[in-house]
């Protein structure tokens, strides 16, 4: 798994949303000097290896990036996710309970409530592709996104609900989640809020990556949540 580090103190690993890498998080990184701020690239992203051809779940994701800490020798280290990086977070905090001594999440992806509409257009999807019938108009445009080697780990990932990791989660955290995000919505970042127990909850004006328009906002509050 490729990382960047920079500064020196305390264990902060960022963990990047979906179509990113580390490198996202360098402007908010930059600002906290006198912190150890790793930067990885999950696999399939930036510099980093792809997945396996059969995918790889949150949980996979989780377990490789318990192998990496293992290697640096990190222990209780603070976690800061985006999105599909909060997947991550989320099952390494409830299977790795010892890596992780506290969260914070902006703009959290890995749950949603159930839809019988998507259901049933899931269902029909699958049923055409069966028989050969299926228009690719109708996938998902992050799915027709997403390079060949990855489409088989991207359904994993979107398809799999981790409330069961989240009832699981025991270190503080701390979620961030913008008032007008429509790939995350504020609904779901609040039912995480219930089921993460002690969790709080902060809503900021702004989409899914308001806090990225903030630099020198977010460095801060993850200054003044890790300390």
């Amino acid at each position: 798994m490729y990382c960047v580090r920079l500064g020196s103190g305390k264990p902060v690993v960022w963990l990047h949303g979906w179509g990113c890498d580390g490198s996202v998080f360098l402007p908010i990184a930059k600002r906290l000097p006198f912190m150890s701020n790793f930067l990885v690239d999950l696999n399939g992203f930036g510099q980093s290896e792809p997945p396996p051809a059969e995918g790889w779940s949150a949980e996979d994701y989780a377990k490789e990036l318990h192998a990496f800490l293992l290697q640096n020798g990190l222990t209780s280290v603070t976690l800061v996710g985006h999105s599909f990086g909060c997947r991550v977070a989320l099952a390494l905090a409830a299977n790795y309970p010892e890596d992780v001594s506290r969260m914070m999440f902006v703009a959290p992806a890995g749950l949603r409530p159930f839809s019988i509409k998507r259901w049933w257009r899931v269902r029909v999807h699958k049923l055409k592709k069966r028989f050969g019938t299926a228009d690719s108009r109708y996938a998902s445009a992050d799915w027709a996104a997403c390079p060949e080697r990855m489409r088989t780990t991207f359904v994993k990932v979107v398809n799999d609900e981790l409330s069961r990791f989240a009832v699981k989660v025991r270190c503080p955290v701390l979620i961030v989640n913008g008032s007008r995000d429509e790939a995350t919505p504020l609904r779901q970042a609040k039912r995480l809020n219930r089921l993460i127990k002690g969790s709080q909850l902060v809503e900021i004006e702004g989409g899914h990556f308001a806090f990225f328009a903030m630099p020198r906002a977010f460095a801060d509050a993850v200054k003044n949540f890790v300390e």
